[in-house]
């Protein structure tokens, strides 16, 4: 297509699709949302953050100071994105008890509205997670954005869905990242080295 303006024939540029745009601002604004990833300067475990657990007990991070630790942010309803983030756990798991590692498994809810502790304990049944150093968590929503912002995790919702990034991390004993997986696939003994 072309433009005339006087006596020059100018290409005219191809219209914008307004639902690329809008798809465009809001991936910006869900990347943006969640905040700057890890600092660098702040650990997890030092954060004043309440959280409640699959058995209705109120605790901080803090209780996990000086234990390496394994952490994601799901949900207990997911149906998507989370059961690759749990399948990749239970493999770390398996590796881990192979070269008889003790280390803890942390998930933290990403819908703090719906995983109340009944939710938590219907999902560890639906997942056969019987052991003691798997804990899932539940904060408020200022809790659960922070914790995603310092993990590096964005989420968002999409009509009834909360969609959200694949990402592992392994604490050190001071609540500070040092490594992370962000695809599915990566050997688990890399988060155990």
């Amino acid at each position: 297509m072309t433009q005339q303006t006087g006596n020059e024939t100018l290409p005219r540029k191809p219209a914008m699709d307004v639902r690329h745009v809008i798809t465009g601002l809001l991936l910006a604004v869900a990347v943006l949302s969640t905040g700057p990833a890890w600092s660098g300067e702040t650990n997890l475990y030092d954060l004043p953050n309440t959280f409640t657990d699959d058995r209705g007990k109120e605790l901080h991070l803090s209780e996990w100071r000086g234990k390496p630790m394994i952490v994601t942010m799901e949900y207990s309803e997911c149906r998507f994105m989370c059961s690759t983030t749990f399948s990749q756990l239970k493999e770390i798991q398996a590796v881990a008890d192979k070269k008889k590692i003790n280390i803890d498994f942390l998930i933290i809810s990403l819908d703090p509205h719906n995983d109340t502790p009944e939710a938590w304990q219907q999902y560890r049944k639906n997942r056969n997670i019987e052991r003691d150093n798997w804990h899932l968590l539940t904060g408020s929503n200022a809790t659960t954005r922070e914790i995603a912002s310092l993990l590096g995790i964005n989420y968002w919702t999409m009509d009834e869905h909360i969609l959200h990034d694949f990402k592992v991390v392994r604490l050190n004993t001071r609540g500070e990242i040092e490594k992370s997986i962000t695809e599915y696939g990566v050997e688990p003994e890399f988060l155990l080295q």
